[in-house]
């Protein structure tokens, strides 16, 4: 089973992944900056860590010369449109109160769909190229392996895991949802799902 798993590759691209990370958010948060300029908006948004995230996976999977089985819309490409759409419009409908002035329902769609589109920088590591790394490993080791790479990755994003019990059990909130999103990625092939 995991003697055709390259784990020196999946451990590169972690430190890839990593290093990117750690790199670009050394950088002024981009999105914020566009939001003041176009808005005059001070939005909390920030991609410079999923952007790291994609720009690893791009890289890995023409280093590594892995298979991309895992794409936007997977094996069911209108399931997955279907799956996002109904909590994009969920939430729409319910609204998201806030302190910038915005319609709650128009401030809820812009933070979904941004969060969105940051959670398929962010998926494209962990649910696009290691699901597809470790496409010969069962689903459930598979989400082992990626909550706990997920988990410790966001040492570099957060300042404390406090509001979270600590690191381990934040650790082990990112194994048990990288269990079922890896089960739901090896269903659906689908970034968009997992995101």
């Amino acid at each position: 089973m995991n003697d055709q798993i390259k784990w020196a590759n999946i451990a590169l691209f972690y430190l890839l992944a990593c290093g990117l990370t750690y790199l670009l958010i050394q950088f002024p948060n981009v999105i914020r900056e566009v939001w003041v300029r176009l808005f005059d908006l001070k939005v909390p948004f920030n991609w410079n860590h999923g952007i790291g995230l994609l720009l690893a996976s791009i890289l890995a999977y023409r280093l590594f010369k892995t298979e991309r089985r895992t794409t936007l819309f997977g094996n069911r490409p209108l399931a997955s449109l279907l799956f996002s759409s109904i909590f994009l419009i969920a939430y729409t409908i319910v609204g998201f109160t806030n302190n910038l002035g915005v319609n709650p329902h128009l401030w809820a769609f812009i933070t979904c769909l941004s969060t969105l589109i940051y959670d398929l920088f962010e998926e494209s590591a962990w649910r696009g190229f290691l699901n597809d790394k470790l496409s010969t490993t069962p689903f459930w080791l598979k989400g082992i392996i990626t909550g706990i790479l997920w988990g410790f990755w966001h040492l570099l994003i957060f300042d404390s895991f406090d509001q979270f019990g600590g690191l381990h059990i934040f650790v082990l909130l990112c194994i048990i949802v990288s269990i079922i999103m890896a089960y739901a990625t090896d269903k659906t092939n689908s970034l968009l799902v997992a995101a």
